[in-house]
């Protein structure tokens, strides 16, 4: 509060040398040397994809758990979006999926130009795999700012980082997006893009006061929402339910808690909230949940025959019914509240709640 109040006595709230501070800061904590600071999510990767100079019909794989305003970028630009499913350990993409995906559509003609790699609700994609498939990475690490591969820190891995600041994520800004660049030249790019840009596009000095608190205190916040993690998987554990688990040496962070329901959903869903605790589903208004809205509104959702699929055409590479991982994880998945300003009182709530869910 007394960063944007001081901010807002300076009587400048609109983008200025706040927005610059905050771009160096969580770029240099990342070890990226900087970029832009953007209002919206979605425009930030956007800008990443114009970066890349890809051909229309090129194909670009990531993983459905992403925004569906990734799925609309991709589409407006007439490139292709390739969905390869996900691992219900980590959340993430799986890269055996993702090198099936890209094997089909080359075998059908088509060119892979990119992949995005996004730190599902803080666990960590394997990198290393994913780097291995031989095309441009887009991270995007909205979910995981201060998680690490065991050797190496997200952020670290894509020519591209989005960094979205909305009210719940690992650094907020009350909404807001860093497009930070590994390149010189791409940086240069982006500045010079940057300048071509209405005002109300670029990230006002309100946020970013904000946003620079943030990530002053980020190790302390990450520590603190280990803390809370570790009490409420024990607490998970006396049950049924079961929670994501990061495989291998990588740290995930905890954007929030998430559960993996046996059982009823709505019935856990509605039984939280009767004591008080605001759970909800993980994943809704992303790609597989829109893609899978309209996949039941059709009498024709068999899209998997390959000789059929079009490289051109990126209705026929949905794919819906070759995602069985991330169609579970949007049916059953769960998050609760965790957050570093959680008091003992509202933390041993949500404790019990997890105890005792039916």
């Amino acid at each position: 509060m007394d960063a944007v109040l001081s901010c807002m006595v300076t009587d400048n709230l609109g983008p200025g040398s706040l927005s610059d501070q905050l771009t160096s800061a969580v770029g240099g904590y990342l070890g990226i040397a900087g970029g832009i600071a953007l209002r919206e999510r979605s425009r930030a990767f956007a800008m990443a994809i114009d970066g890349l100079s890809l051909t229309a019909g090129h194909g670009v794989v990531l993983d459905p758990l992403l925004p569906y305003s990734y799925h609309e970028a991709l589409r407006e630009r007439g490139l292709v979006p390739l969905c390869a499913d996900v691992l219900d350990s980590s959340l993430c993409i799986d890269p055996e999926a993702a090198e099936r995906v890209m094997t089909r559509f080359t075998e059908a003609g088509g060119v892979v130009g990119a992949l995005i790699a996004h730190t599902t609700l803080g666990y960590v994609p394997d990198m290393q795999a994913l780097g291995a498939l031989g095309v441009p990475i887009i991270e995007d690490v909205s979910e995981g700012v201060g998680s690490n591969t065991g050797e190496e820190q997200t952020g670290r891995f894509g020519r591209f980082v989005v960094v979205a600041m909305e009210p719940d994520g690992i650094v907020t800004a009350g909404g807001g997006s860093l497009l930070l660049a590994a390149g010189r030249n791409d940086r240069a790019a982006l500045r010079r893009a940057a300048d071509e840009l209405p005002v109300d596009a670029l990230l006002p000095d309100m946020n970013a006061a904000l946003g620079l608190t943030q990530i002053k205190e980020i190790e302390g916040f990450v520590a603190r929402r280990a803390e809370i993690a570790s009490t409420f998987s024990r607490a998970i554990m006396r049950g049924r339910h079961r929670v994501p688990v990061q495989p291998a040496d990588a740290q995930n962070v905890h954007c929030t808690f998430p559960v993996l329901v046996e059982g009823s959903v709505p019935e856990i869903v509605a039984y939280s909230r009767k004591k008080g605790v605001e759970a909800a589903l993980a994943f809704p208004g992303t790609i597989i949940d829109r893609v899978g809205q309209a996949a039941a509104a059709s009498d024709d959702t068999d899209t998997t025959s390959t000789p059929d699929c079009d490289p051109t055409n990126a209705d026929s590479w949905s794919f819906y019914d070759e995602l069985p991982v991330a169609r579970g994880l949007l049916l059953r998945c769960v998050r609760f509240p965790l957050y570093p300003s959680l008091t003992a009182k509202e933390t041993a709530v949500i404790e019990r709640v997890l105890t005792t869910l039916p």
